[in-house]
C-alpha cells in the first residue's frame, strides 16, 4: 500500500524566523511610517498595498539591507530540521503575503531549498524594495499577493496529509482547513484561535513544529 503524501504549508515570517521582515522595516523607518499597516488593520487597505507602501520607502544601501535580513532571525538549525522532516516523508512549501525577493535570500544564505509562494519582487540600493501582484499565480488574490488557504485547498485536493504553520492574519483562514493536530500557531494566530476556541498545536520554534510531525511529543 502506497503511503499518503505529506507536505507542511508553512508561512516564513514570524515563524520560520523570529521576526516579521515588515516590523524590522519599520524599526529603520521614522515615526508614521506604521500608517499603511494601521490603515490594514482597519479595513481600509489590502495586506499588500500595506506592505508594498512600507517597503517601498526602504531607500537603503545593499548592506543596510542585508543586516535588516539578518535581523529577522532565521530559524536556529533550519537546514537540519528540513532534512529531518523530509527524512520523516514531508515535503516543505512556504507559501507567503510577503516577498520572495528576501525569502529566497534568507533561505539561499541557509543553505536552504524549498518551493516558494511568495510576492516577486526587486530590491533597488538606495530605493526601496518593490513588490508586485503574481497575476499569474494559480493562487492569486489581490488581497494578500497568494492565498494560502488555496495553496492548502490544493494540497488536500490531491490527497496529501497537509500541516500548516503560521502567526499572522494571513494565516487564519489555511490554519482552519487542517485538522487541529496539524495546526501549529503562535502570535496573533495563536490568540485569533484561543478567541475562537479552536484547536491548535502552540509552537515557540520552528523546529518545535518538525520534532511533532516527525514523531516527538507534540
Amino acid at each position: 500500500m502506497q503511503k499518503m503524501k505529506k507536505v507542511l504549508v508553512s508561512d516564513f515570517d514570524g515563524t520560520m524566523t523570529e521576526r516579521d521582515f515588515f516590523w524590522v522595516a519599520l524599526s529603520h523607518l521614522p515615526h508614521g511610517s506604521a500608517a499603511p499597516w494601521e490603515r490594514y488593520e482597519q479595513g481600509q487597505t489590502s495586506h499588500f498595498d500595506a506592505l508594498d507602501e512600507i517597503f517601498s520607502v526602504l531607500r537603503f544601501g545593499q548592506q543596510e539591507f542585508d543586516a535588516m535580513l539578518a535581523e529577522m532571525q532565521v530559524e536556529c538549525g533550519l537546514v537540519e530540521a528540513l532534512d529531518r522532516l523530509q527524512r520523516t516523508g514531508w515535503a516543505l512549501v512556504i507559501a507567503s503575503a510577503g516577498c520572495s525577493f528576501y525569502i529566497e535570500q534568507i533561505l539561499l544564505q541557509a543553505g536552504v531549498t524549498a518551493v516558494i509562494h511568495a510576492n516577486p519582487g526587486t530590491f533597488i540600493p538606495g530605493q526601496g524594495l518593490f513588490m508586485k501582484l503574481p497575476h499569474q499565480s494559480p493562487f492569486f488574490t489581490a488581497e494578500t499577493g497568494i492565498d494560502k488557504a488555496a495553496v492548502v485547498r490544493q494540497y488536500l485536493a490531491q490527497g496529501f496529509d497537509v500541516a500548516f504553520a503560521g502567526d499572522g492574519r494571513p494565516d487564519l483562514a489555511p490554519a482552519l482547513l487542517v485538522p487541529p493536530e496539524r495546526r501549529f500557531a503562535r502570535g496573533w494566530l495563536a490568540g485569533e484561535l484561543e478567541n475562537r476556541r479552536e484547536p491548535f498545536v502552540h509552537f515557540d520554534r520552528w523546529r518545535d513544529i518538525v520534532g511533532c510531525l516527525c514523531g516527538d511529543a507534540p
